[in-house]
């Protein structure tokens, strides 16, 4: 009997990683160094030892990727005993007839090389380097008549033009390292359901972070890679070192962190002085935000509502069902609520005011609203004059219950032509809310108020607007994995 050991000792973030496998998506990662590659070849033959016959597939962007990092580490790493690698095919097949094949993935055209493909378990290297529909293709390609569990393994680190798709569908569903059971939606946004049984059709999906210091074995083969890390400018030092996933290249806020600006709810004192802002929408969403203020001037992003294919009078509706009994210094609304069609006698803005929600116009000066949003994030070294200690502290603070926001502020980017203006972009509807609402404050002022009209005058305030396995082979070196 020949005997083959598996050079492979994995680090416990890798551990993890290969033991979760009672999920649809994993995702892995989250900076340099946490042993992503490693961890993906390794349980890449694992499965394919342990279910004969399987098929595989690892992604990367483009071949060189591909040669560099996959192609000659298997080559040098898979025991020869187990398989062999056909070189014109980019695939390993094992003694088992189990396949894994290598490629890469960087066009819509590639789509067409998959068309009646099956494989029990997609694997994308650096995720973030592609495009959110060739992902969700490829989980079409995800079947077989065998009983083998089927599922997506994923790493990378932040950054680059997936950052958002994938922050999206990973990082921001809730605590990471934890399965979270997803509601699967349609392109458009629609709930969707079994045809034949009506059940929900739901994903499960889950984070695990891993960074270099994760990774022991790295470090004390290559202790000064961390200083080399340490002495990345200040945006990929966060994403490769940190792996933040709240700043990424073009990033309009990079001011934003989820350590400093979210955090969790708290019952709000009754004297605070309390806001509405509000973005209007109808096939875009409708957006309004509920402010505190406190009386030292931190405001606190409290509640949220962002849907989209409502009625003006279903708008206001949910805006006072939110409210409750919640008294307000005022609401403001973007000037596009005071436009009248041509078919109506009267605006969104009489409406919400005849339905007891009164609005003042924003003053909508984009690039020096924008400014004024920053100077809210931007942290501030503070002392504590109990603990004699520095701390950040920052002006604007927003409940981890308000998805849209966290998700949206980090993810807004410059504009290409106008690099002080934030770029159109499909969230940007929250932000535009919470500028309006510091257009309309003086800077961390708890005391002062922009006016002193009476309820009934509100509504008549305007602010300037602008443009706006083979029996004969033994394996070990498994471990516990």
């Amino acid at each position: 009997m020949t005997k083959v050991v598996i050079p492979y000792e994995p680090q416990p973030r890798q551990i993890l990683y290969h033991q979760t496998n009672d999920i649809d998506e994993l995702l892995y990662g989250g900076a340099a160094g946490g042993g992503k590659s490693e961890a993906t070849i390794w349980d890449a033959l694992q499965y394919a030892l342990e279910y004969p016959g399987s098929r595989q597939i690892i992604f990367r962007r483009t071949f060189p990727d591909l040669q560099r990092s996959i192609i000659a580490r298997t080559i040098v790493a898979y025991p020869k005993e187990l398989g062999k690698y056909n070189q014109s095919k980019h695939e390993w097949i094992f003694i088992n007839d189990s396949v894994i094949e290598l490629a890469y993935f960087d066009s819509d055209m590639h789509k067409a090389n998959y068309a009646g493909a099956e494989y029990d378990v997609i694997r994308w290297e650096e995720v973030t380097h592609f495009e959110e529909g060739w992902y969700t293709f490829m989980l079409s390609r995800l079947r077989g008549s065998t009983p083998y569990p089927r599922y997506i393994k994923s790493t990378t680190n932040p950054g680059s033009v997936g950052h958002a798709w994938v922050k999206k569908r990973f990082i921001d569903i809730g605590e990471w390292e934890k399965v979270h059971h997803i509601h699967e939606r349609d392109d458009e946004g629609g709930l969707l359901y079994h045809p034949d049984t009506g059940e929900p059709i739901i994903s499960r999906r889950i984070f695990i972070p891993a960074k270099v210091q994760d990774n022991p074995a790295l470090l004390q083969n290559d202790p000064n890679y961390i200083v080399r890390l340490m002495q990345l400018p200040e945006q990929e030092r966060k994403q490769l070192l940190d792996g933040d996933w709240d700043t990424f290249a073009g990033q309009y806020f990079s001011e934003f962190s989820r350590a400093l600006h979210v955090v969790e709810p708290f019952d709000i004192p009754r004297d605070w002085k309390r806001y509405r802002a509000m973005d209007e929408g109808y096939n875009d969403p409708f957006v309004c935000l509920w402010v505190a203020l406190d009386p030292k001037g931190t405001a606190y992003l409290y509640r949220e509502f962002v849907k989209s294919k409502l009625l003006t009078s279903e708008q206001v509706e949910m805006v006072r069902l939110n409210s409750g009994v919640e008294e307000y210094e005022y609401s403001v609304a973007d000037t596009s609520f005071w436009n009248r069609a041509k078919t109506e006698n009267v605006t969104p803005a009489e409406i919400f005011g005849n339905m007891g929600v009164p609005l003042i116009q924003a003053k909508k000066e984009r690039v020096n609203g924008w400014k004024r949003l920053r100077e809210w994030l931007h942290p501030v070294d503070t002392l504590d004059h109990v603990t004699g200690q520095m701390y950040k502290h920052v002006n604007l603070k927003i409940f981890n219950t308000c998805l849209k926001a966290i998700e949206s502020i980090p993810s807004m980017v410059h504009d290409d032509k106008m690099v002080e203006d934030v770029a159109a972009h499909p969230l940007d509807h929250v932000p535009d809310a919470l500028r309006y609402w510091c257009m309309s404050r003086p800077q961390n002022s708890g005391n002062e108020r922009p006016w002193t009209a009476m309820p009934e005058e509100k509504s008549q305030k305007r602010f300037e607007d602008d443009e706006d396995d083979d029996a004969s082979i033994q394996i070990s070196g498994w471990g516990e994995w």
